[in-house]
């Protein structure tokens, strides 16, 4: 499930390439064994989730962040001024990436992304994302390939994850599995071949 407004977040500071004043902007705190795999400012967020009882509610942030870790998805609010009190607009919203069952990417028409993710308690979340400026939108093929390479590493983890599989099954020569096989199949233990 996404969270929202749970995220602790602390304050950055960056140069500005005019001279001027350096901007202020707000970064998630890392957890303990966390690596970034992707940052990126000047986005537009909506996020669409259950709300319970097949109710699909959304929240929204028209300046945020997205930052996406070993471990989570993280987006973040970057408005400069007081946290909106509009009940459709988040400050932070984080999901957990041990939480998705699946997660597909679709680009959206000239700057936008989508997100559908299906989560182990079969909830459904949809998150639109456009980048707000034209030179980042080629930014939209790096994000989605740093999200495959994070769920395929999450997947592996599973796999080889002693608690994961109940028997270990020996594999030979005539029968091995297919790959599909070898990484879905939560009764065996995938070969050294697949993982």
């Amino acid at each position: 499930m996404a969270s929202f407004n749970s995220t602790s977040v602390y304050l950055n500071t960056k140069s500005s390439k005019t001279g001027k004043l350096p901007s202020v902007y707000r970064v998630p705190v890392s957890q303990v064994h966390e690596s970034y795999y992707f940052n990126q400012d000047s986005i537009k967020a909506i996020v669409y989730y259950n709300a319970g009882s097949n109710t699909v509610s959304y929240k929204e942030s028209l300046i945020a962040s997205i930052h996406l870790t070993n471990k989570r998805l993280i987006l973040l609010s970057q408005s400069t001024s007081i946290a909106s009190t509009e009940p459709n607009h988040f400050d932070t919203c984080e999901l957990q990436l041990s939480d998705f069952q699946s997660l597909k990417t679709k680009s959206t028409y000239k700057k936008g992304l989508r997100l559908d993710i299906k989560t182990i308690r079969n909830e459904n979340i949809k998150i639109d994302i456009t980048f707000n400026n034209k030179k980042d939108a080629n930014r939209r093929e790096s994000l989605k390939e740093y999200i495959k390479m994070a769920t395929s590493a999450l997947l592996a983890d599973r796999i080889r994850n002693p608690g994961f599989a109940q028997q270990p099954t020996a594999w030979t020569q005539d029968d091995l599995p297919s790959y599909l096989e070898a990484t879905t199949n939560s009764n065996s233990i995938a070969p050294p071949a697949y993982s």
